[in-house]
C-alpha cells in the first residue's frame, strides 16, 4: 500500500516524530512524508510513534486508495489536531454546544450532592474520632457514620429546620434511623436522588443480607447513642445557603422526571462524587486557607482539610467529572484494524456465516438508534471469537469493546488469539486477569511455545488486576484513578479489553466504590461481549445482568454468545438490557426502542426492533435451527449404574472407558494402539477419587486429573501438554511423533494404552481440546452439551459408534441423602422443591432426547430436562429481575448491600494459600490463612498424603516442579503455590502426589 503521514506535533514532539518518519518514509514537505509499506512495516511504525507520543504529539497516516480519495487510517497523539475524516484545519473558529438537559441536571446533582456529602463531619461522633487520631489513639468506628448523619440533617433543613434544629431532630433512634421515603418509593425526585448519593458515597443501604427495602443497618451501629449526638461547629452560612440554592435550582431545572430518569442520573452522578471525593481527599490542602474550625480528614497524624473547603471543593469537582464522564469518547480501533477484522469469511468454507451476520447487524445498526443486542447462539467450534469481533466492529463507527470471559486461562488464551489472528497491535488490546503469576507464566509459555501456550487459574475472587497492554492516552482528569494505578490506562483506554469478568462485573456494583468507578469508566464507552452467558448459574447470572443493564444505560451494545443458550436466559438479558436503555431514553427524553439481532452458523439472521414479540421470534429462531440437519459426530448412550453408592458409580465409569477405548482406539507408535480421553466429574473430590480408581483399574492406561486445586506451575504445565497433544485441526501427526508418547507406549507391556484425563468443569469451557471420547457425571444439560464439546471438536469426523457416555446418576445423588438435591456446585438445584427436577435419574430425563446427535438441541430442545432446566432458571430469576427493574412491586431493593450479596459473581467463601519450601534439605508446607502479600506463611503439616500411582500422566515431582520455576524466571515459592477454599480448624488438607490436593 502507498500511504501520506501528516505530522501536526508541536514542540518537542516535533523532533522525536520527525526522527521516525524519516525512517520510513520520504519527506514531501516540511511535515508530509509519503511511501510504499507493507502492513507489518506500518504496524511497526505506528507502535514506534504510539511509544515515543507525549501531548504534543500529533501524526495522521493516509492510505492512496487511487484516484478515488485518500483514506484516513489512524492518529497517533492528539486526535483533535484533525477533523473527524483527517482534514487538516485551515483555521479555528470556537462553537460552544450547549450540553442537553439531562446532562445540566446530572452535573447540578453532582454538585450539590457533593456539597452536602460530609455534613455528618461537623458532628461530635466524628470530631472526637479524628482528635483521638491526631492524639495518637487508636481508629474507633463511629456509632452512627457521617454520611447517614449527612443525608438526615439535609431531609431536616428541606422541612425548614434551621442548622440546630435540623441536629435536635435527629438525636433521638427513631428520627435518626428514618431512612426518608427511599424505602418505599426509591428514587422518584431529585430531592431522593441527592439522599442516595450522599448516604451511599461510601457504602451501600442496609440490610446486608436479608431481603429488604433500604434500612439504617449499614449506617447507624448503636441507634441508643443518638441522644449523645451533637454538632461540634458551625458550617459557614454562605456554603448552606450555596446548597439551598443549588438544590433549588436543581428541583426546578428538573420538573417532572420519571423514576428511569432518576435512577440512571443517581448512578452517573454518584460515580462521579466518589471519584471527586477520592480525588480532593488525595490532595494537599492549599496554603493559605483558613477553614471554620471543622475539618474533613487527618494526615501523618495532623489534622488536614478544614470541611467547609473540603466540601466546596468536592462539589465543583463531582459536577465536572459528571459532565466529563458523560461526554467520554476515548479513540476506537484504526481504520486498518477494522478493515482487516471485517475482511470477509471465504464463501465456501465453514465460516461463511459470519459474512452474512456482520450483514445483517451493519443494515440493523443503520435503521435503529442506540445499542442493539446481539445473540449469536453459533455452534461449538464455529469461530465465534471471531465472529463476535466482527459483530462487535458492526456495532459501532468507532469500535470499542470488552470480552468478558468466566475463567482467567480462557481470558489468556482469547487475548493471545486475538492479537494474532485480528492482527492488533499492543495499543489496541489489554488484557486484565486477577493472578499476576498467572500472566507471567502465560507470557512465559509463550515466549517458548508461541503456537501451543497454556497457563494456569487460581481460584478465589481477585481484588486486584494485572494488566497486559500497551500504553494508551487518556483524558488528563483521568489521573485521579490511573496515577496510583497504572495499569488502569491500558484497561480503560485500549479500543479493545479482553477481561474477566469479575473485574467488569464491577460496573454494576455501586458498593465497589474505585473499583466501580474504573469499570464504569470502561464501559461507558464500550460494547459488551459476554462469552457463555449461559453458564453461570442463576445467583451469579443475576451480577452478570447488571452488567448488561449498566452498558443499556450507557447507550452501548452487547453481544451474549453461546452455543447453548436457553431462551429464560436471553428473555432475563433482554429484560436487564431495556431496563438500562429505559433509563438512557428518560435522560434523552426518547422512546425507548432498539435493534436485537439472533445470528448462528446454520440459518439466515433475524432482526427485529425490541417492541417485538422476544420469546417468540427466538423460539422461532430456535426452531428453525434445531431443524437443519447435522451429521452425527457425537453419539451418546446413558450409562447404567446399578446400584446406589460410590463403588457402583466408579463400576460404571470403568465399564464405559472399557467400552469407549474399544470403539475409538487408533493406531499408535510401535503399532501399539491408544485413544485420548475425557472423564468429567463435578467436583475436585471426585475427580481426584476417580482418577485413583481409573489408575488402579486400568494399570495399563495412563491417567491425568485436572483440576484448580493444584501447584499454579503443575496446572500449568499440564494445560500446556494438553493443548499440545489435544489441537487435532491438522490430524494425530504430532502426537505420533511426539517423544514421551513414543515413549510411554514402547515402555507399556500391553497393545492398548488409553490416556485418561479426569477433568472437573474447567475443562468444560474455553479449552479447546479434541478427545476420542468422553464420560459425563451430569450436572445439567448445559454441561452435558459444553463437556461433549471437546469431543471430536476439530476433526468433525462422524460415527458410528457412541464415542459419549453420560452416567446414569451423579455421585452426590448416590452418596447423599433422600430428598437432598443433587444437581448442585455446579447445577441450577436449591434447597427449594420448587427449583429441582423431574428425576435424578438420566434416564428418565432424558428419555425423549436424541442422542444420536448430540449437540445443543439437548439444551434448546424441548426435551424433558432442557424444560426442567428452563423452568429452575425462570423460577430463580423472578425474584431478582422484579429488583433490577425496580419496578412497581420492588421499587427500591436494588439500593441495598443485601442485593449484591445474595445475587453475587462468585460465593464469597474465603480462601486460603498453601505452598511448599525446601528448607535443609527437606521440602515443608505452609499455609497462609488469607492469601495476600503482607500475610505471615505458617508452617503447617499436611493431614495426609498418597504416594504416586506408577501409570500416572502429566506429573512432576517437588524437585523437577522448582527446576522449571527457576528455568521460567519465576521464583518456586510462587509457582509451587495453590489455593483452597478455607477450612475451619480441625479440617486440614491432604496431597494425593499424582492427581492433586483434596
Amino acid at each position: 500500500m502507498h500511504i501520506t503521514l501528516i505530522s501536526a506535533c508541536e514542540r518537542r514532539a516535533v523532533k522525536r516524530s520527525r526522527a521516525i518518519l524519516d525512517s520510513y518514509a520520504i519527506r514531501t514537505g516540511i511535515r508530509s512524508w509519503a511511501t510504499p509499506i507493507t502492513l507489518e512495516g506500518l504496524q511497526e511504525l505506528r507502535g514506534l510513534l504510539k511509544a515515543s507520543a507525549t501531548r504534543q504529539t500529533a501524526v495522521a497516516c493516509y492510505r492512496n486508495e487511487g484516484r478515488e480519495r485518500m483514506r484516513l487510517l489512524w492518529v497517533v497523539g492528539a486526535r483533535d489536531s484533525f477533523g473527524p475524516e483527517g482534514h487538516f484545519p485551515a483555521g479555528h473558529t470556537r462553537r460552544r454546544q450547549p450540553p442537553p438537559l439531562w446532562l445540566r441536571i446530572v452535573g447540578l446533582l453532582a454538585h450539590a450532592a457533593g456539597l452536602a456529602h460530609d455534613l455528618g463531619k461537623s458532628g461530635n461522633f466524628f470530631a472526637d474520632k479524628l482528635a483521638r487520631a491526631v492524639a495518637g489513639g487508636q481508629p474507633e468506628a463511629d456509632p452512627v457514620r457521617h454520611e447517614w448523619i449527612s443525608m438526615r440533617l439535609l431531609q431536616e433543613r428541606r422541612r425548614g429546620a434551621d442548622w440546630t434544629q435540623a441536629w435536635q431532630s435527629i438525636t433521638k433512634p427513631k428520627p435518626l434511623c428514618a431512612v426518608g421515603g427511599l424505602d418505599a418509593e426509591g428514587i422518584d425526585s431529585p430531592q431522593r436522588a441527592m439522599d442516595y448519593l450522599i448516604a451511599t458515597h461510601h457504602r451501600l443501604f442496609g440490610p446486608a443480607n436479608s431481603a429488604s427495602t433500604p434500612t439504617s443497618e449499614n449506617h447507624v451501629a448503636d441507634g441508643n447513642r443518638s441522644r449523645e449526638l451533637a454538632a461540634a461547629g458551625m458550617l459557614p452560612d454562605e456554603l448552606l445557603e450555596l446548597l439551598e440554592r443549588l438544590e433549588a435550582r436543581l428541583v426546578r431545572k428538573a420538573g417532572e422526571r420519571s423514576p428511569a430518569f432518576w435512577r440512571g442520573a443517581a448512578i452517573l452522578a454518584r460515580a462521579a462524587l466518589i471519584l471527586a471525593d477520592h480525588g480532593v481527599s488525595a490532595r494537599p490542602c492549599p496554603e493559605g486557607v483558613h477553614g471554620c474550625g471543622l475539618f474533613a480528614n487527618t494526615k501523618d497524624g495532623a489534622y488536614d482539610q478544614p470541611l467547609d473547603w473540603h466540601l466546596r471543593a468536592v462539589g465543583g469537582r463531582a459536577a465536572d467529572f459528571a459532565w466529563r464522564m458523560a461526554g467520554l469518547r476515548l479513540p476506537g480501533l484504526a481504520t486498518e484494524s477494522v478493515e482487516h477484522i471485517l475482511s470477509p469469511a471465504d464463501e465456501r468454507g465453514r465460516f461463511a456465516w459470519q459474512n452474512q451476520a456482520v450483514a445483517a447487524v451493519s443494515a440493523l445498526r443503520e435503521r435503529s438508534e442506540g445499542g442493539l443486542l446481539v445473540f449469536n447462539i453459533a455452534a461449538t467450534g464455529a469461530g465465534k471469537t471471531i465472529a463476535n469481533a466482527k459483530l462487535a466492529c458492526s456495532l459501532s463507527s468507532r469500535p470499542r469493546f470488552a470480552i468478558a470471559l468466566n475463567l482467567r486461562t480462557l481470558t489468556l488464551q482469547t487475548g493471545d488469539s486475538l492479537a494474532d489472528d485480528l492482527g492488533l497491535g499492543e495499543d489496541e488490546l489489554a488484557t486484565v486477569i486477577g493472578d499476576r503469576i498467572a500472566s507471567r507464566l502465560h507470557a512465559a509459555g509463550k515466549a517458548d511455545d508461541p503456537a501451543h501456550a497454556g497457563t494456569f487459574e487460581s481460584e478465589g475472587p481477585a481484588t486486584e488486576y494485572d494488566g497486559r497492554g500497551g500504553e494508551v492516552e487518556l483524558p488528563e482528569w483521568m489521573k485521579v484513578l490511573t496515577e496510583r494505578r497504572p495499569v488502569l490506562r491500558s484497561v480503560i483506554g485500549a479500543p479493545v479489553l479482553v477481561s474477566t469478568i469479575d473485574y467488569l462485573i464491577n460496573a454494576g456494583e455501586p458498593g465497589r466504590q474505585g473499583h466501580h468507578v474504573s469499570a464504569l469508566l470502561r464501559m461507558i464507552d464500550s460494547d459488551l461481549v459476554l462469552d457463555e452467558v449461559d453458564s453461570y448459574e442463576p445467583q451469579a447470572l443475576v451480577a452478570v445482568l447488571r452488567l448488561v443493564q449498566v452498558v443499556g444505560l450507557m447507550g452501548r451494545s452487547v453481544i451474549c454468545s453461546s452455543a447453548t443458550l436457553p431462551q429464560p436466559v436471553a428473555e432475563a438479558v433482554f429484560r436487564a438490557f431495556r431496563s438500562g436503555v429505559e433509563m438512557r431514553c428518560a435522560l434523552e427524553e426518547r422512546e425507548a426502542r432498539f435493534g436485537i439481532a439472533i445470528v448462528d452458523d446454520r440459518t439466515a439472521p433475524t432482526t427485529f426492533a425490541s417492541d417485538a414479540d422476544l420469546p417468540g421470534q427466538f423460539a422461532d429462531h430456535v426452531g428453525r435451527l434445531l431443524a437443519v440437519l447435522r451429521k452425527a459426530v457425537r453419539r451418546a448412550w446413558v450409562q447404567p449404574v446399578n446400584g446406589r453408592s460410590g463403588e457402583a458409580f466408579w463400576a460404571a465409569i470403568s465399564d464405559a472407558v472399557r467400552r469407549l477405548h474399544e470403539a475409538h482406539s487408533w493406531a499408535g507408535p510401535g503399532g501399539k494402539r491408544l485413544s485420548f480421553g475425557l472423564v468429567r466429574v463435578a467436583n475436585i473430590g471426585t475427580a481426584i477419587r476417580t482418577a485413583r480408581q481409573l489408575a488402579q483399574a486400568f494399570p495399563h492406561a495412563r491417567v491425568a486429573c485436572y483440576h484448580a486445586q493444584e501447584f499454579r506451575i503443575q496446572r500449568y504445565l499440564k494445560e500446556k501438554r494438553l493443548d499440545f497433544l489435544l489441537n487435532r485441526k491438522r490430524g494425530d501427526g504430532h502426537i505420533v511423533r511426539d517423544e514421551e508418547i513414543i515413549e510411554l507406549m514402547a515402555a507399556s507391556a500391553a497393545t492398548d494404552v488409553p490416556f485418561i484425563v479426569v477433568a472437573t468443569p474447567v475443562e468444560e469451557i474455553g479449552r479447546d481440546h479434541d478427545f476420542d471420547w468422553g464420560v459425563i457425571e451430569p450436572s445439567s444439560a448445559h454441561s452435558i452439551v459444553q463437556t461433549a464439546g471437546r469431543i471430536n471438536r476439530h476433526r468433525l469426523r462422524e460415527v458410528s459408534e457412541p464415542n459419549v457416555a453420560i452416567l446414569q446418576y451423579n455421585l452426590r445423588w448416590l452418596e447423599g441423602r433422600p430428598g437432598e438435591p443433587c444437581f448442585v456446585r455446579p447445577g441450577l438445584e436449591s434447597k427449594s422443591q420448587v427449583h429441582r427436577y423431574s428425576s435424578p435419574d438420566l434416564l428418565a430425563l432424558l428419555a425423549d432426547a436424541d442422542l444420536e446427535s448430540l449437540d445443543a438441541r439437548l439444551r434448546l430442545g424441548q426435551g424433558l430436562m432442557a424444560r426442567d432446566e428452563d423452568r429452575i432458571v425462570s423460577e430463580r430469576l423472578k425474584t431478582p429481575l422484579s429488583i433490577l427493574d425496580a419496578d412497581g412491586n420492588k421499587p427500591a431493593e436494588w439500593m441495598t448491600q443485601a442485593f449484591y450479596a445474595n445475587y453475587a459473581l462468585r460465593d464469597g467463601v474465603p480462601h486460603e494459600a498453601w505452598r511448599t519450601e525446601r528448607v535443609n534439605g527437606f521440602w515443608v508446607f505452609k499455609r497462609q490463612a488469607r492469601p495476600g502479600e503482607k500475610e505471615s506463611w505458617m508452617t503447617r503439616s499436611l493431614d495426609g498424603e498418597v504416594p504416586r500411582q506408577a501409570n500416572d500422566w502429566l506429573t512432576w515431582d517437588l524437585d523437577e516442579l522448582a527446576a522449571i520455576c527457576v528455568d521460567m524466571d519465576i521464583s518456586p515459592e510462587s509457582g509451587l503455590e495453590l489455593q483452597v477454599r478455607y477450612q475451619p480448624e480441625g479440617a486440614g488438607l491432604s496431597w494425593d502426589q499424582s492427581f492433586g490436593f483434596f
